[in-house]
């Protein structure tokens, strides 16, 4: 667990009628604890002061926040800490994720995957590693299981609209096949640089408080999970 504090500042433009551009800084500090963990995984419990300027690129096509049925989208995102902010770790990190949505009649496929890791020589600290692992981002392993300094990930989705509403979305059931490759893991013995495939059938429905999906997850390796998700899972 971190333990944060701090302040940031963003500016940004929308550029097109599709796309926005962000840009700021972000000053404060972050002090480590474990709750849990493996006795090898030790934690500096030191205040860490961290400064970094932000950006974020995005482009929003899709017809639909919830489930999609056309459209493209995309997102990159810069985190770059340094001196000049008086941060007292040095590294700079990118996350870059996209889908694509193509439908006919009452049937969507559903193309995304994502990307992320560092530039440069610096070193991801503990506190802000790359989080994978859940419902549709390598279903049958717990959320966030996976704590890497890379990744790269891919997702291929069918849904199918079981019902239309009046109002909201409806209903939608369908399923995932899922693959990615992960660096090196915040705890050793966790998979790096290592092929893991998965999928995940589910039925998913609009609802006033956004999306909500009840879904099984599997991974070739045995893993499981049975989910009962609220939210935007992609």
């Amino acid at each position: 667990m971190k333990i944060t504090s701090g302040a940031g500042l963003l500016v940004g433009s929308q550029f097109s009628q599709y796309a926005e551009i962000r840009a700021g800084v972000q000053v404060g500090s972050v002090r480590q604890t474990k709750d849990i963990g493996p006795p090898d995984l030790v934690l500096s419990e030191n205040r860490v002061k961290e400064g970094a300027f932000t950006a974020r690129l995005l482009f929003d096509q899709l017809d639909s926040v919830v489930f999609p049925r056309s459209g493209v989208y995309s997102r990159l995102q810069l985190y770059n800490t340094n001196a000049v902010l008086k941060s007292d770790q040095r590294y700079t990190k990118w996350d870059l994720d996209a889908n694509a949505a193509y439908s006919f009649g009452s049937h969507t496929f559903n193309v995304g995957g994502r990307a992320a890791g560092t530039l440069g020589s610096g070193e991801l600290p503990a506190y802000n590693q790359i989080s994978m692992g859940g419902f549709l981002n390598q279903s049958g392993y717990a959320n966030g299981q996976f704590l890497v300094d890379s990744l790269s990930f891919a997702r291929v989705m069918y849904y199918h609209r079981l019902w239309k509403g009046s109002i909201l979305e409806g209903a939608y059931g369908g399923g995932s096949l899922e693959i990615g490759r992960y660096g090196k893991p915040l705890v050793a013995g966790n998979p790096q640089n290592q092929i893991l495939r998965s999928g995940s059938i589910f039925v998913g429905t609009d609802t006033p408080i956004g999306a909500a999906y009840l879904s099984y997850g599997h991974a070739l390796d045995g893993s499981s999970s049975l989910y009962f998700f609220l939210g935007k899972p992609f």
